[in-house]
């Protein structure tokens, strides 16, 4: 993968069977596999005395005669990446000293690891040196601004990723961003715009298909835009690193295993693993014991947390727990129907990752009339006017975006509002604060505070 407009170095250019860069007779063997599984010549290159296909995926000889060997598999997966077989249940990504000097690099892998572990794949990731490891990665830098990778081969991952130094002067987002693909390529992915790299990077054409080169995953778009995968070609400075919904049907579709139940997960022993994501799914769920507010004692019950938190419903659903430092107290608090308690200090705590906040004024606040201590999390445009009624206490049909400035829990520029549904009240004052005037009121049924 490489930074869109960025130029990838090669010695011969796009490679025809005979260049002069590559007098290894096993080159050349890689080359006429890689033609008669259906590559076009200009697709593939050689750097540093490897052959490459799509610019950053590495292919070994080993891959190459695969290539060409009947499969068993439908034909719905990847034909020419030989995916991780089953026997492959942890990949230890083991950083080399040099990667690790680099700031964002190091932060990336984590991150990456992390995309990867969150999915509740039948595959995980961990950050060597690890025990308990079916398959090696090895993270080791290279020049330049992008990275590179190879396909599985044997049922095991590619075992070497490529990440260029000068990423170290992009945010640790970007870097997550490229890590996370490169090790896409490394147990199996191809680009996502392999028939066009032009959509992600400005220029250059189709990679090659031929009916064996990129097998379209079910589910999954049929076409490619900018930002629409990590698996693009190229990418951007702005990136998040984060996987977009297409992503996640494929790699669940590749990769994906059982989601164990959280009341199967013991969080106790995860006491030190700070940063470790965990995901498990809950039933419905309207009470249980938790000790804790955003962060819980690691005791506590977790879909109960869950719900509190606002990770999910009552109804249940999959959430994303990670694990936390333990504590010098807790306090306990009644939001979305379940009260917590308040606790001194214990070791362990988790927390949740929280679904992405929707509009505000995608929702109707009055319809939660009655449901008091309910928590909405939402999200404000930059606003400097609206009709509010009240002080600290809102009308549940004023503009909760502007309560929110009035309150102080937003600038005007806009963020993220936790709104708490609240009863009726007999009267409401109008104030002026942060820029914002609100009216008064007589009695009204329903109310709502905001806060961050």
């Amino acid at each position: 993968m490489f930074k869109k407009a960025a130029v990838f170095a090669v010695t011969c250019g796009a490679l025809l069977v005979g260049c002069s860069a590559d007098p290894q007779a096993e080159n050349e063997e890689i080359i006429s596999n890689l033609l008669e599984a259906g590559f076009p010549a200009d697709d593939i290159l050689i750097a540093d005395d490897a052959v490459y296909v799509g610019r950053d995926a590495h292919v070994t000889l080993e891959a190459s005669r695969e290539m060409l060997q009947a499969t068993s598999e439908s034909p719905e997966q990847y034909r020419t990446t030989n995916l991780v077989g089953t026997g492959v249940t942890k990949i230890c990504v083991n950083s080399t000293a040099a990667f690790d000097s680099y700031t964002f690099l190091s932060q990336g892998l984590d991150l990456a690891i992390a995309n990867y572990n969150e999915r509740g794949l039948r595959i995980t990731f961990a950050r060597g040196p690890a025990t308990g490891c079916t398959a090696n990665i090895t993270a080791q830098t290279t020049t330049g601004t992008g990275g590179s990778a190879g396909f599985p081969s044997g049922g095991l991952p590619y075992g070497i990723i490529n990440i260029g130094t000068g990423l170290n002067s992009y945010s640790a987002d970007v870097n997550e961003h490229v890590i996370t693909h490169e090790l896409g390529h490394a147990v199996g992915f191809r680009h996502s715009d392999y028939y066009n790299r032009s959509i992600s990077c400005g220029s250059g054409g189709d990679e090659g298909d031929a009916g064996v080169g990129a097998i379209h995953i079910p589910g999954t778009p049929t076409t490619a835009v900018v930002g629409g995968s990590i698996m693009n070609s190229c990418f951007r400075s702005t990136e998040t690193g984060e996987w977009t919904s297409s992503d996640n049907t494929a790699l669940d579709y590749l990769y994906g295993g059982t989601i164990p139940s959280c009341s199967s997960i013991n969080f106790t022993s995860y006491r030190g693993q700070n940063g470790t994501q965990i995901r498990c799914s809950c039933p419905a769920t309207s009470s249980g014991t938790v000790w804790g507010t955003d962060l819980y004692t690691d005791d506590s019950n977790a879909c109960a947390a869950a719900v509190h938190a606002g990770a999910i419903p009552s109804t249940g659903g999959t959430v994303v727990a990670v694990i936390q430092p333990g504590q010098s107290s807790y306090t306990g608090t009644t939001r979305n129907g379940i009260t917590t308690l308040s606790y001194s200090a214990w070791d362990g705590s988790f927390s949740f990752q929280l679904p992405p906040a929707q509009s505000c004024s995608s929702v109707s606040f009055t319809s939660y009339r009655g449901q008091n201590g309910t928590q909405i999390r939402c999200n404000c445009p930059a606003t400097s006017s609206g009709v509010v009624w009240g002080t600290d206490l809102y009308t549940d049909d004023s503009n909760a975006c502007a309560a929110a400035v009035h309150a102080g829990a937003i600038p005007s520029t806009g963020g993220n509002v936790t709104v708490t549904i609240q009863p009726g009240q007999s009267s409401y004052t109008g104030t002026t604060r942060n820029g914002i005037t609100t009216l008064s009121y007589s009695a009204w049924g329903g109310s709502f505070s905001v806060s961050p």
